[in-house]
């Protein structure tokens, strides 16, 4: 096996040269970090043959005509900080990289829109649309290192979902490379572009199943004035109430996201106490200031009938709370995302012990994740035990990230529905030779 490896390595490696030149790294030239990167992303101990990282969508289509006449397994990624999440692929050759593809096509500042390629960093475009007052509604996880691409291919969206959606929501169009290097396009750089079909959505959370992103186009929202989060700390029963009081009020956070009263504690730099609650509802209203110190009056008040403790964060406590959220999320835990019924959250978090983890979910959408140290002591049991709660609320667990051989003893995705037929087919149509992502994708697609 390791000859006939040899000899399709020198034919990848070769074959990509010719097509970028030094812009096609053989494994053996690869940095030990980004081959460390890539190899917890697969499910075998032999590496691919190269990473090659095309600068024009044209190279990237060449790329992938020479992968699909070869039948080279490809793996696509950005800069690689969520490559290891989801399934693990299965005989990868090539790992198509979209980093150099990270220009600004269009800023329709007036329209609210941009169009930027695939491989820009996030952070470096929210700086951009700053200069305008704009910003992207997304708040992923790694935002220094994630590009654009890699959060519309893992659906990662953060707290912000809950005033504007997921990036189903805000992704308007897009253009991606097929498995044989042919261009593809779906809707437009208007908000209201209603043509062809709404391959957004499929796209957006395929893992690179599907293609490789190449261009997408979003819808923008200018920037808040005032921005203030309050914080809601007590007991499981107290939050329960609080939070479907918040729901039916017609208060509109930006963020509504229920933690463990020990995270927000140790953000918060405030000491534990023998009687400590065991959660805390944190909420972020953004906007004009009279609007904020509005939404937050009535706020205080739910916090007050429910005997919640309660704690204001504003100017640069604001800012830097949220910072530290953002960075909880480390490449070295299990991270799961989870999903369920909201009014199922609270009895998630009253279960799990103190100090074992950190959760983060929203308080509206039922959405979001928990991770737990790779060290940490029964770690498959844990996630089993939140699994089997999701699922009898309606919901689900998928494990993002873990060491390999936790993936390969568990079920990643946890997916119960009825719709694997048509995931198949789906893919059978977009990737008839299964040389895009292999096996990382839910039911091993």
């Amino acid at each position: 096996m390791s000859a006939s490896r040899q000899v399709d390595s020198e034919a990848v490696t070769s074959r990509m040269s010719a097509i970028l030149g030094a812009r096609a790294v053989a494994w053996t030239a690869v940095t030990p970090e980004q081959q460390q990167q890539v190899m917890n992303a697969i499910a075998s101990e032999v590496p691919p043959a190269a990473i090659v990282y095309p600068e024009t969508v044209d190279q990237l289509s060449q790329v992938m005509a020479a992968a699909n006449e070869s039948h080279w397994r490809v793996l696509p990624m950005g800069r690689g900080s969520k490559l290891s999440w989801g399934g693990l692929a299965k005989g990868i050759d090539l790992v198509v990289s979209t980093a150099k593809l990270n220009r600004v096509v269009e800023h329709a500042v007036g329209d609210f829109t941009v169009t930027v390629e695939a491989g820009l960093k996030v952070a470096e475009l929210q700086q951009l649309l700053a200069a305008e007052g704009q910003f992207l509604a997304i708040d992923p996880a790694f935002l220094q290192s994630a590009t654009v691409g890699g959060v519309v291919a893992t659906a990662d969206t953060g707290s912000l979902r809950q005033r504007y959606g997921g990036l189903r929501d805000m992704l308007i169009g897009v253009q991606f490379v097929r498995y044989d290097g042919e261009l593809a396009r779906a809707g437009g750089r208007v908000v209201k572009n209603v043509a062809g079909y709404d391959l957004m959505k499929l796209m957006t959370g395929a893992y690179g199943s599907l293609g490789i992103l190449s261009e997408l186009t979003f819808r923008l929202y200018p920037m808040a004035a005032t921005s203030r989060t309050l914080v809601l700390t007590g007991g499981e029963m107290a939050i329960e109430k609080a939070i479907a009081e918040v729901r039916y009020s017609g208060l509109t956070p930006v963020a509504m996201d229920l933690t463990l009263a020990g995270l927000t504690q140790q953000l918060l730099k405030t000491q534990n106490t023998p009687n400590t609650p065991s959660m805390s509802l944190i909420a972020r209203f953004q906007g004009i200031p009279d609007g904020v110190e509005e939404q937050t009056e009535r706020l205080k008040k739910i916090a007050t009938t429910h005997a919640l403790s309660l704690q204001q964060l504003d100017a640069e406590q604001n800012k830097t709370f949220w910072h530290e959220i953002d960075a909880l999320i480390k490449p070295g835990n299990v991270l799961c995302k989870v999903g369920m019924r909201p009014s199922a959250l609270p009895a998630l978090l009253a279960q799990l012990e103190p100090g074992s983890c950190e959760v983060k979910v929203h308080g509206s959408s039922g959405l979001g994740w928990i991770q737990w140290p790779t060290d940490a002591e029964n770690v498959k049991q844990a996630i089993e035990k939140v699994r089997s709660h999701t699922q009898d609320n309606g919901g689900f667990l998928s494990i993002l990230q873990a060491p390999a051989e936790l993936k390969q003893s568990m079920d990643v995705w946890g997916y119960t529905g009825n719709a694997l037929k048509i995931m198949s087919n789906i893919k059978e149509k977009f990737d008839p030779h299964r040389i895009l992502s292999p096996g990382r994708f839910v039911g091993g697609l």
